[in-house]
């Protein structure tokens, strides 16, 4: 739904973001048992909000952590009897990471959300080496980006966690995207590495760096296909590919056109990406850090409700193929 041209204020491009999470993108995680996730302080509206929901679409079972008093405080005020969820009660934002970090030791929670807590305090409990959600791998953040009345999602990383990502960490975010869209149901899938251009020029890094990214990635995945440099356009759309003659039975031409993901020279790239297809198309965007001991779900304020649920179905996925 555009924007209301009465508003001279706002943009012609402006798209209504979609009320709830497309039935078939919640349909991913249909065969998946409802695992215990921890909410990290979660108190407040939003984050009990998402936890009920959770609840309701057998997604996760909720552990509550966070200062029990205003938690129970706080779902009454959304009609929540808690049914479904557990209190575990921890003071301010370093206690509630501890305890969570704890759980995931105890192997009582196979998931974190962040809820009513800095994203410093929340990302820096679980970077330290001591808190054992590290492991050799490195971490990196996907958006599946799913179209407003549903369809084929299409993956981003990363626009969240890594600022620069050099080389080797570009190449996890391919190989981590590359196992969860088969997760997702598909087959073989097709990664871009992004650049303004699908040649390999020296003056922009970015475009040698995405063929050595895609080179990388082939070599450790048989399974997917690689390929980069290439423009977005030329990664998403099949006109733009042919017209440029991007063709044949090798990756770039298996890729060019028809990207299942798209891997980003950098954060700032995949930030305006993201947040592009958000606001001027509507899109739902589904976030998971992956490359630890259990996925991990980084919301914000901005984050409205099926975007919130949709990061849940994301996880649940991404936590069937940690299992593995």
């Amino acid at each position: 739904m555009a924007a209301s041209l009465s508003d001279k204020n706002s943009s012609a491009f402006l798209r209504t973001p979609p009320a709830a999470c497309p039935d078939d993108f919640l349909a991913l995680a249909a065969g998946t048992a409802p695992r215990p996730m921890a909410f990290v302080r979660a108190t407040g509206t939003a984050t009990l909000e998402t936890a009920r929901d959770a609840v309701a679409a057998g997604l996760a079972l909720p552990l509550l952590v966070g200062e029990a008093a205003q938690i129970a405080k706080d779902a009454a005020a959304i009609g929540w009897d808690l049914a479904g969820a557990e209190i575990i009660d921890a003071n301010g934002e370093e206690g509630a990471i501890t305890t969570a970090i704890a759980l995931v030791a105890e192997g009582r929670a196979a998931g974190l959300v962040k809820g009513q807590l800095h994203t410093d305090v929340f990302m820096g409990g679980i970077v330290r080496r001591a808190s054992g959600i590290r492991t050799t791998r490195r971490l990196v953040h996907v958006f599946a980006m799913v179209p407003p009345d549903g369809g084929r999602p299409l993956l981003i990383s990363d626009a969240a966690v890594n600022i620069a990502p050099d080389v080797t960490t570009r190449t996890t975010a391919a190989l981590e995207m590359a196992a969860l869209l088969r997760r997702m149901g598909i087959a073989r899938p097709r990664i871009a590495v992004l650049s303004a251009t699908e040649s390999e020029l020296p003056a922009m890094p970015s475009s040698i760096e995405g063929a050595e990214v895609a080179v990388a990635a082939g070599a450790a995945d048989g399974a997917a296909d690689f390929a980069g440099p290439l423009s977005f356009d030329l990664a998403v759309s099949p006109l733009s590919a042919s017209i440029k003659g991007i063709e044949g039975d090798n990756p770039q031409g298996r890729v060019a056109g028809h990207a299942d993901a798209v891997v980003v020279p950098d954060i700032v790239a995949g930030n305006v990406l993201f947040k592009s297809i958000v606001y001027f198309a509507g899109g739902l965007a589904a976030g998971v850090v992956l490359g630890g001991r259990v996925p991990i779900i980084l919301t914000s304020r901005s984050d409205p409700p099926a975007a919130r649920l949709a990061s849940l179905v994301l996880a649940a996925i991404a936590g069937q193929e940690e299992q593995e």
